[in-house]
């Protein structure tokens, strides 16, 4: 069965928000959608694990804006490689303002904007869908709206590629963004530039054609999933059913198999 097919699915990105308790944060997710128009209800997909999905529960509203063509890979790596559990967000993040819901919404990046307020919630095991009202909404530009297939095409920063040294140096590369650093050890602190991950996503491999490996795995032919979405892989013959990616909180429909 080819999992790319669902990559084809025409899938807009938001940056969906919640507050409680006076803090807001933020997530991306690619699983809004209308589920009727009158009333007008739409449906949302928040994974457990992501810190926004514990503000909409306890507070039954969120607001999502939807991420336009204008938007750059720093609304993605802010909103999606962190976690609200661990930074402020909206900390300096003054690109927004506040919905009558109290949510925030993200004026960078995007082209309008929906409030909800959640009318029925559904467990979904790892994830829960909320079904909502739609309280306010709102255009905010003319620009296209950013689908998956955009982000992945025109968004998301290709790896650079292996190669650009000719005496055989050690090519260390980020899992997650792309970024490579050159030389024979990473060091044990090193942080990535670009999207702040440690080496522990980093993965080593050698001008010439070697294959890349993750950190601290052997070259013993393991099979590597990739998130589609943020880079992050695991490392195992199959991926369980119901894993969830620890950066990004997508399902395995969206890991691709790399070797």
């Amino acid at each position: 069965m080819d999992k790319k097919a669902m990559y084809k699915i025409s899938y807009g990105l938001f940056v969906v928000t919640a507050n409680s308790n006076g803090r807001d944060n933020g997530c991306i997710t690619n699983t809004l959608a209308q589920v009727t128009s009158s009333p007008n209800k739409v449906s949302l997909t928040v994974a457990k694990t992501n810190y926004t999905h514990d503000l909409i529960m306890a507070t039954g509203k969120f607001t999502a804006s939807v991420i336009s063509t204008d938007a750059d890979f720093d609304l993605f790596k802010h909103f999606g490689f962190q976690s609200g559990r661990d930074v402020d967000k909206f900390a300096d993040f003054k690109e927004c303002r506040r919905a009558e819901n109290g949510c925030l919404i993200v004026t960078k990046g995007t082209n309008s904007y929906i409030s909800g307020s959640v009318w029925h919630s559904i467990d979904l095991g790892t994830h829960t869908m909320f079904i909502a009202e739609v309280t306010e909404m709102e255009v905010l530009s003319d620009t296209s709206s950013a689908t998956y297939e955009y982000y992945q095409g025109n968004i998301k920063p290709k790896p650079e590629a292996v190669g650009t040294t000719s005496d055989g140096q050690t090519i260390w590369r980020c899992s997650i963004c792309g970024y490579e650093y050159v030389g024979e050890e990473l060091p044990d602190d090193f942080i990535c530039p670009v999207c702040k991950h440690g080496k522990a996503d980093f993965e080593k491999v050698k001008d010439g054609g070697h294959e890349a490996v993750p950190v601290g795995k052997t070259e013993s032919g393991e099979t590597i999933w990739r998130c589609t979405v943020c880079g992050y892989e695991y490392v195992g013959e199959e991926i369980p059913a119901d894993f969830v990616c620890p950066i990004c909180g997508v399902g395995t429909e969206l890991f691709e198999k790399t070797s």
